[in-house]
């Protein structure tokens, strides 16, 4: 049994499809990870499930007036939440007979409807939630009933939890529930404790208590200050005929569910050197046992399988994370049952070690899935993007912009522009992803919907090079042997229709978010300092040239050498009068002829532009290549400068 759909209305974030959308969201058997900022939803669909279902932990879920949902200064009358609990074995059916839905395709389904309505406060009586759940669509069939409850109960970890205070003993501990619902445990509630034959150690738990009881109170250490208590204190006491008495036994009942709540769990010391020894472990390796407890729950009981857990990364270091959601996607193994789980993640760690296929962006309160059906990924790249994708590219999963870039050089480079553009990526939540040489296209579609008319509202931005080398680099940029490379080589329609191609390649009418920007030119370095930033790029050049000649070692020193060497040049190169395109070439050659590392370089220029000593706010989008004004308006949603100078060589 599984948990197929939830719907939700009126519930926190989810309004009712017309200012705010509904929650309809069609879960996967296995893994299901929602991702995106906060206060996008995520937290709200974890408690919808826990308001309809309830836990195994037995925490008290109620409704309140503030789950209502909120729109502008109204705040809706009623909300209602629905859970469709799909494959269901023979034996489950059985026990929920009277509550199912039968389906068109003859299957049966177990459909639980939660409505809920305010009632306002009135004299003496304060405002309060009044609920019913009920079965089948629109909870047209019967209330539910204990058996169902009993049934369909799910196994909730909270965020930022106290592991260890939860596998502690004590009165309804996490771990005394755990074992009462294990098979195994079960028969242990038995007492088979022979008086008549104390020498025989009983099998089950119950008797083993007993067994224990029975010889620690012929102990001669208790019965000696046993025997003192009642004769020499007790004794003098006594009323005649009302004899007082005591007896040394071990506190509580010997019942099955007082054994369990005596256990405790915890890891042993490093290097396991005695069972008995007692060593605190971190909270990182204590959620991790927690965890493995819960799932040895799930994976054996007959209930329904379904583990809720909110940022499962808490105090777990990256690379445990990573073991974790390995653990948790884990396919079960001999007659265990696959554990369907829902989780919320902030942690790029675990984002980069699960399947694509297996997260829900939630944005707006809206979920967009992220399966083969849903995306305009082909099958097989997802495969790709599983291979490529690491902790610091899943950012992409978490931002409210991205910006997909083709080198190192574009990734230190735009935030640095951003910035003094006064377009901060930070204030805007934009990320970038360098993907490298290949696959941008692959990643921009994670974000296109199958669906006709379905977008998914974040601005996407993919910025590639053009690639066609302007005519007077071919001072030192050699012809092919065949195929088109140089600018004379295309018509004015040629080289138009290989810019379009890219664009095509992955831009659509109905995805008007995801956009591509191709360079004006020919490479982002070579652009800069076409449109009006080569003196900047000449400095970071020269800065880099010499870097790589030590090492890429310069102290402070070596820096201020180089840029009044560089100062000097420059002064050179612009006495003779070079046209802005002859400049820009003459500029950028030590980088083509990779005397300079291009991601040197950016660094560099990233951090003289930081310096403001090459203009500011419009001043600098002025300076700019066209293609990057427009790629930073739209990640941004701001407007261009009006004005639209390209040409300037200062």
């Amino acid at each position: 049994m599984h948990l197929s759909r939830l719907n939700a209305e009126n519930f926190r974030a989810f309004g009712d499809g017309t200012a705010a959308p509904v929650l309809n969201w069609e879960l996967n058997q296995g893994m299901n990870i929602l991702i995106g900022e906060n206060d996008a939803g995520k937290t709200a669909i974890i408690d919808a499930i826990r308001q309809i279902l309830w836990t195994t932990s037995f925490d008290i879920v109620r409704l309140f007036e503030h789950d209502f949902h909120v729109d502008g200064t109204h705040r809706a009358q009623t909300l209602v939440i629905e859970a469709t609990l799909r494959g269901l074995s023979a034996e489950q059916e059985s026990a929920v007979l009277e509550w199912l839905t039968y389906e068109k395709d003859g299957s049966c389904s177990l459909i639980l409807n939660l409505q809920a309505r305010r009632q306002p406060p009135q004299a003496k009586r304060r405002s309060r939630v009044e609920t019913i759940v009920r079965t089948g669509r629109n909870g047209s069939g019967p209330e539910i009933g204990s058996a169902v409850r009993e049934l369909i109960r799910a196994t909730y970890l909270r965020p930022l939890r106290d592991a260890e205070a939860e596998l502690k003993p004590g009165r309804q501990s996490r771990l005394s529930q755990i074992l009462g619902a294990h098979d195994l445990v079960a028969e242990q509630g038995q007492s088979d404790f022979d008086k008549t034959n104390p020498a025989v150690v009983p099998s089950t738990l119950v008797g083993l208590m007993e067994h224990a009881q029975h010889h620690m109170g012929k102990h001669p250490v208790i019965r000696t200050v046993e025997t003192n208590i009642n004769d020499n204190y007790l004794g003098p006491m006594s009323f005649a005929n009302d004899d007082l008495a005591s007896q040394i036994r071990i506190a509580g009942d010997s019942s099955l569910t007082q054994i369990l709540e005596r256990f405790e769990l915890a890891l042993l010391p490093p290097g396991r050197v005695s069972p008995n020894e007692r060593c605190p472990r971190g909270l990182g390796y204590n959620n991790a046992l927690f965890m493995a407890t819960e799932l040895l729950l799930l994976r054996s009981g007959d209930e329904l399988g379904l583990l809720l857990v909110e940022e499962p990364e808490a105090h777990l270091h990256p690379q445990l994370q990573v073991r974790v959601m390995d653990l948790l996607q884990q396919q079960p193994v001999n007659e265990q049952r696959q554990v369907q789980v829902v989780m919320t993640t902030h942690s790029p760690s675990l984002a980069a070690g699960a399947d694509i296929e297996s997260m829900t962006l939630v944005q707006n309160a809206k979920t967009y899935r992220l399966r083969p059906e849903d995306t305009r990924l082909a099958k097989a790249d997802y495969q790709y993007l599983r291979q490529f994708i690491d902790a610091t590219k899943s950012n992409l999963f978490f931002a409210r912009g991205v910006a997909f870039v083709e080198g190192p050089a574009e990734a230190l480079l735009l935030p640095a522009i951003a910035e003094i553009a006064g377009m901060s990526f930070s204030k805007y939540g934009i990320s970038v992803v360098n993907v490298g040489n290949v696959g941008l296209y692959h990643y921009a579609r994670i974000f296109q919907r199958r669906v006709v008319g379905e977008s998914i509202p974040m601005p996407v931005a993919c910025i590639t090079d053009r690639d066609i080398v302007p005519n007077l680099a071919d001072a030192y940029v050699s012809k092919p042997k065949k195929g088109k490379r140089f600018e004379r080589d295309y018509s004015p329609d040629e080289a138009t229709a290989a810019t379009q191609r890219k664009v095509d390649r992955v831009e659509a009418p109905d995805s008007p978010s995801v956009k591509v920007f191709v360079s004006d030119d020919w490479t982002l370095e070579y652009d800069l300092a076409r449109a009006g930033l080569c003196k900047l790029m000449h400095h970071a050049i020269a800065l880099a040239v010499m870097a790589k000649s030590k090492g890429e070692r310069l102290n402070d020193a070596d820096e201020a050498a180089v840029l009044t060497q560089s100062a000097g040049d420059w002064e050179s190169i612009i006495a003779e009068k070079l046209s802005p395109e002859a400049l820009a070439i003459k500029v950028y050659q030590p980088l083509y002829e990779k005397d300079a590392s291009k991601a040197v370089t950016a660094g560099y220029a990233a951090k003289m532009l930081l310096s403001r000593a090459y203009g500011s706010g419009d001043e600098l989008l002025n300076k700019l290549p066209r293609y990057l004004k427009r790629a930073l308006c739209h990640l941004t949603g701001t407007s261009q400068p009006a004005t639209d100078a390209t040409d300037n060589t200062a």
